[in-house]
């Protein structure tokens, strides 16, 4: 059984999200490294099965791992998140001052 190296990362959460989407759809992988990966950036090896690497490769552009379109998705989505944050906290701060406003009399 053969294994290529397919992402390299030291965030934990990466490593957690990779596990997750591989075990989903059944990619063999294996990751090293790992154990020795505390609070440092010691980077972690990611490999996958030559069989599913290209089935890999593609679940790594969805979900914005590697360049591709999911992750200019998630840079829109980020700037839109930003928007509508700022735009319900105008709204809050216009109901809190007519709320004081009528409670005055």
């Amino acid at each position: 059984m053969s294994y290529s190296a397919i992402f390299e990362t030291s965030a934990q959460n990466q490593i957690i999200l990779l596990k997750n989407i591989f075990e989903q759809n059944n990619v063999r992988y294996r990751i090293f490294d790992e154990a020795a990966n505390t609070n440092f950036a010691l980077g972690v090896r990611i490999e996958v099965h030559d069989n599913d690497k290209k089935r890999a490769e593609a679940l790594l552009r969805e979900n914005g791992f590697l360049d591709g379109s999911a992750s200019k998705e998630s840079a829109v989505s980020m700037s839109k998140f930003w928007l509508w944050l700022v735009i319900a906290l105008i709204c809050v701060i216009f109901a809190a001052f007519f709320i004081n406003m009528f409670m005055r009399g």
